[in-house]
Parts: C-alpha cells; sequence; structure tokens
C-alpha cells in the first residue's frame, strides 16, 4: 500500500501551497575506490634514483549519480593509496599528491592529500592521508566528470604497477519535493 501512495506525494505537496515535504539523510561514511589505477614504471629507474610518475582517472556521473540528482553536501576527510597487482608495499613512495578536478572546468584542482614519508614510518602497503578539517568537494564530486590526479613520488618500480584509490567521504542529502 504504500507504494501505491508514494507518487501520489508528490502531488499532495504541491496541492498543500506552502507545505513542502523534503527527505534529508546524513551518510556518516561512504567509499569509493577506483580499483587497478595503473602507474608508470621507469625502467632504469634504479640507476636514476628519486623519479616522479602521474597518472589521472575519472569518475563519471554514473558513478557519482547520488551527489548529482539531489541536494547535496560532500565533504573529504580522507584518502588511501593501496599497493595491489603483487606490488608487496609502498615503501619506495617519498612523496605522493591526489588533486580533483571538474574536466569541463576552468576552476583551479583542489588537493585532496598530500604525502610526505616520514624516515622512521613502518612498512606498508597503503598510505593513508586524513585532511585535518574536511574539505568541501560538493561542487566537483557532482560534476559530470571528476579527474583525479595522483602524482608519486620515489624510486619507483621499472615495471607498470597499480593501485587502488580509496576517497572516504561524509555529507548530508537532501531531496524536497
Amino acid at each position: 500500500m504504500t507504494l501505491r501512495l508514494f507518487p501520489i506525494i508528490p502531488a499532495l505537496a504541491t496541492m498543500a501551497g506552502a507545505c513542502t515535504l523534503s527527505i534529508e539523510a546524513n551518510m556518516p561514511e561512504v567509499e569509493v575506490t577506483q580499483h587497478g589505477v595503473k602507474m608508470q614504471g621507469v625502467p632504469k629507474a634504479n640507476l636514476l634514483g628519486d623519479v616522479s610518475v602521474t597518472t589521472s582517472f575519472t569518475f563519471s556521473s554514473s558513478n557519482t549519480a547520488w551527489a548529482k540528482r539531489m541536494n547535496s553536501e560532500v565533504f573529504l576527510h580522507q584518502v588511501s593509496v593501496a599497493a595491489t597487482g603483487g606490488l608487496p608495499n609502498l615503501d619506495f613512495v617519498k612523496v605522493a599528491h591526489l588533486t580533483m578536478a571538474d574536466s569541463t572546468s576552468s576552476e583551479k584542482t583542489t588537493e585532496i592529500a598530500s604525502y610526505d614519508r616520514d624516515e622512521n614510518a613502518q612498512s606498508s602497503s597503503a598510505i593513508e592521508v586524513s585532511t585535518p578539517a574536511p574539505i568541501d568537494i560538493t561542487s566537483v564530486w557532482s560534476a559530470d566528470n571528476t579527474v583525479i590526479e595522483l602524482q608519486m613520488a620515489g624510486r619507483v618500480p621499472e615495471q607498470n604497477w597499480t593501485v587502488d584509490v580509496t576517497l572516504k567521504m561524509a555529507g548530508k542529502i537532501t531531496y524536497k519535493f
């Protein structure tokens, strides 16, 4: 019976004039992961020393539809980059930067993570960067195409390698009838 009445709710709300029906939901934590992000190997990297490699990937509106179709607020609070594809760890990474941008906009990019490896850091297969304060990524996240650029520097592998990039976010969605 509830399903039959649901299409009537917007009509009743419209007829009520000043009355508005709205639905709000807090999202305490949402994780979005891009699996198998390909990083370019650098031939003879062991002879070169530290080098930097950069790659980018795109989240399309099909990945971010929950933010685009609703009046949402999206805040990023942590980024994780994890070794995959047989790569045992990311100990060779000395510096990593991640930025986010709307591919159709001329606005500047937003830095979402910056990592500098501590000399005494323990071996790890993941780099996790928490932001000091949540970063408002609402407008760029709801774009048709959101581009994430990942730059990593250090004594990178000679062969191509892959990582998984996870964005941990929170926010609120609101839908008004």
